[in-house]
């Protein structure tokens, strides 16, 4: 039996399939060209407080988005499984068919865009609870460590 939902034809999901695949391929490919030393500091650039200062920003800010991407890559692979096992397209929070446009525009989606807005709006509405977007962990649990 399958859960896909049948707003989904296979086109549609194999074109979703095709684009997660190809932006994996791009994240892990750009990862192959790069070598540990651009994310290191070259000491012959730290001349002055002001060229280290920019050499650290740059590194802070390339590290920031490897990060961003390992995070992206997570989701892709996750997302991947879920199409492999027939759950893919399902939201996670009413169990509802997430549309195809959305999927579209957001093929790691888990959530129906009604549910997400509502995720948003709670999460807006209480600072205290309010989930970092990088972590993914509340307040609370980032001072528990």
């Amino acid at each position: 039996m399958s859960k896909r939902p049948s707003e989904l034809s296979n086109n549609q999901l194999s074109n979703l399939k095709s684009g997660l695949l190809e932006s994996k391929e791009k994240i892990i490919n750009a990862e192959i060209g790069k070598d540990k030393e651009a994310y290191s500091l070259n000491k012959d650039e730290l001349a002055d407080p002001v060229d280290e200062a920019a050499v650290n920003i740059q590194a802070s800010q390339a590290l920031r988005f490897r990060n961003r991407e390992v995070m992206y890559l997570k989701k892709i692979n996750k997302t991947l499984d879920k199409i492999d096992h027939e759950d893919f397209g399902c939201c996670n929070d009413c169990g509802c068919a997430i549309g195809f446009e959305r999927l579209n525009a957001r093929p790691t989606a888990d959530m129906c865009i009604t549910c997400k807005e509502e995720s948003e709006m709670m999460e807006k509405s209480n600072q205290f609870h309010r989930k970092s977007k990088s972590l993914g962990k509340t307040i609370q649990e980032i001072g528990r460590r």
